[in-house]
Order: structure tokens, then sequence, then C-alpha cells
């Protein structure tokens, strides 16, 4: 039996880039979706001027090219940030007031000039309660910040950051947005403004059609941007990460129409539990073709270690290959029952 693993194209990371490149945006990858990936991106000449957004101490170091870092502060004292100061980091994002003041203190003992980009919660409806933290500092708190702001010394490019939910399909009024949550005179404080994550891939649930209506509302926000002599950021993270990824994995068990494969969900594919996206399967059949409909499972002992509760595909037999597609965002592992995260093998392209 072969083990499961995961399966990284080169071809399809340089090919996600050029999407976002050809809008003319400035690209930040999000490091958390999938270190591998972020670390093949920091060896391709044509990814040399990607930067990275990092959200954790830890993650520093896998940086090699320190002034491309965006570190996101989350409660740091004066003296991690003077240590952040002191391994080169350069460019800083903060949701809150508390750490602003503390990130401006910090300044204070220190001869860096930064680049600042305030997290700004865009209109009301994005705001919801309950599940889910909300990042991010009201507009009208933004519009005094950038006001007092402006003129800091210490302050080389001052900008906002708009939070994004992941896998965003439908709110990207991005231009009319900015346009009510800020006030005019501010823009010319304003040197960038990253737009965020939040761009979705391919799973069971939606298609590649969302992508003509975002792209079209990104480069409604560029024009507008950039007209008002604004750099424009994005974020990605997903829409990097996840198609440039494969899991292939091994059917070790077929219990009627069960399959039971060579991994679980718990060392893999958390993201299909905790954002309920559920991966595409290469050779997956239509409804309207003939084929068998099966449930892929997981080979813990937990309920929930479900792929797939019902996928369409040709009659299959033990040690066939059942390979998922757009596997590669936040596909880490956990200790549970001592698992290991898989292998990750690099290709040129998955089909050499």
């Amino acid at each position: 039996m072969s083990e499961a693993k995961f399966l990284l194209s080169k071809k399809v990371l340089k090919e996600q880039i050029e999407k976002l490149k050809s809008l003319g945006l400035k690209i930040s990858y999000s490091y958390k979706t999938n270190r591998e990936v972020g670390d093949i991106l920091q060896t391709m000449p044509e990814t040399s001027d990607i930067e990275f957004s990092i959200h954790a101490k830890e993650e520093i170091d896998m940086i090699n090219d320190k002034n491309k870092i965006w570190f996101f502060l989350q409660a740091e004292s004066i003296e991690e940030i003077k240590a952040l100061f002191e391994k080169g980091i350069n460019k800083f994002v903060v949701d809150n007031e508390i750490d602003l003041k503390i990130l401006l203190d910090a300044l204070n003992f220190s001869d860096k000039k930064i680049w600042l980009g305030l997290r700004m919660k865009f209109q009301e409806h994005r705001v919801g309660t309950g599940k889910y933290f909300v990042y991010g500092m009201p507009s009208k708190k933004i519009n005094e910040l950038l006001f007092e702001l402006k003129n800091n010394e210490k302050i080389e490019k001052l900008g906002i950051h708009i939070h994004r939910k992941s896998q965003n399909v439908s709110e990207w009024e991005i231009k009319s947005e900015l346009e009510n949550s800020i006030l005019p005179e501010n823009f010319n404080s304003i040197h960038f403004i990253n737009l965020g994550g939040g761009l979705p891939s391919i799973y069971k649930s939606n298609t590649e059609k969302v992508f003509k209506y975002i792209f079209g509302k990104i480069e409604e926000a560029k024009k507008f941007l950039e007209e008002k002599g604004i750099e424009t950021y994005i974020e990605p993270g997903r829409f990097i990460a996840a198609p440039a990824v494969k899991l292939e994995t091994e059917i070790i068990q077929i219990q009627g129409k069960n399959i039971i494969i060579n991994t679980t969900i718990y060392n893999c594919a958390l993201d299909t539990l905790i954002g309920n996206n559920k991966m595409l399967v290469e050779g997956e059949l239509s409804d309207d073709e003939e084929g068998i409909y099966y449930l892929i499972k997981g080979n813990s002992p937990t309920r929930d270690d479900i792929f797939r509760y019902k996928v369409k595909l040709k009659p299959k037999k033990l040690r066939d290959k059942i390979v998922f597609l757009n596997a590669g965002a936040y596909n880490y592992t956990t200790d549970f029952f001592g698992y290991k995260k898989l292998k990750t093998e690099v290709l040129e392209d998955f089909s050499l």
C-alpha cells in the first residue's frame, strides 16, 4: 500500500499568480494558508516580487527576505515589537487601537520608519456576531487615524487593509464601499490599500463562474484607486494554494458504497470540517453519467471523518487511487491519534 501524499504543481502556482498580476495588483501571499506553497514562491524567479502576510512570530524565520513581510500584530508587547524591528520587519498591520498605541510607543525607541496598514471593517452587513470574531476598526475611527497619522515622521507609508472572510464569493462591492467609508479628503493621506484575502477556490459548492464577477469588481476598484495615486494590494491564500495542490490517496477498503482511504481529514484536510469546503474528486461524474454514488471516509475511528458524503464515480476497487482537487488550502495536521503531516511532492506540472 502506498502512502497518501500532496502533489504541488509549480505550473499552477505561476498561473494563479499571473491571473492577479494581469490585473495590475501587488501580491502579499497569506503564508498561513500553506507554508509549502509559500516556500516554493520564495524560490521561483517568476514570483520573486511576491510579499508575505505573516500572522505569527513562529513563521518569521521561514521567510528569507524580511523586507517582504507584512506582520499582523495581535497583542504583542513593546519588547516583542522592538525584536521584530531588529529582525528587519518594517511593514505592519493593526486591527485595534491598543496594538496601534503599543506599536507607536515602540517606534519612540527606534530610528525605524514603517509602512502601516490600518485594518478596517467594511459596511455593517459584513459585521456578524456569534461564531466568528470580526477584525478591524470602524470607518469612523479609521478616518480619525488617517488624519492623526498622516504627518507622523515615523510612518513612511500609510494605508488601509480590508479584512475579508475566507472563500468570499459575493461581497466585492469595493469601490462603492470605499467611497462610503473614507472621507474624500483622507484619500490624499493613503499610499496603499490592501483588498484583503477571501478570493475563493473551486469546491463542490461553487463554480468558476463567480470569478468573472469578482475580477470585474477588483478591476473597478483598482482603476478607482489608481486615479487617486493609491497602490493596490491583494492578499491571496486559498486562491493561490488550493488549485496548486492535489491530494493523492488510495482505497484500502470498500464497504458496499462506502470507500475507506489511507488517510484522514485530521492530518490533511481540516478545511473540510472547519470551512465546510468539500473537495472535488478527480474523475467525478455528473448526475446524468453512468456511475456509482460513493461515500468517501478517512481511516480514523471518528464519525465525522468524511471527505465526501456523496460523489459519483466509475466503479472502484481495492488499491485504486482517489485524488482530491484544490487540496492546498489549510491542509495542516493535528496530533490527534498521533497523526503526522503528509509529505508534499513538488512537481513542475501535474501531468509530468
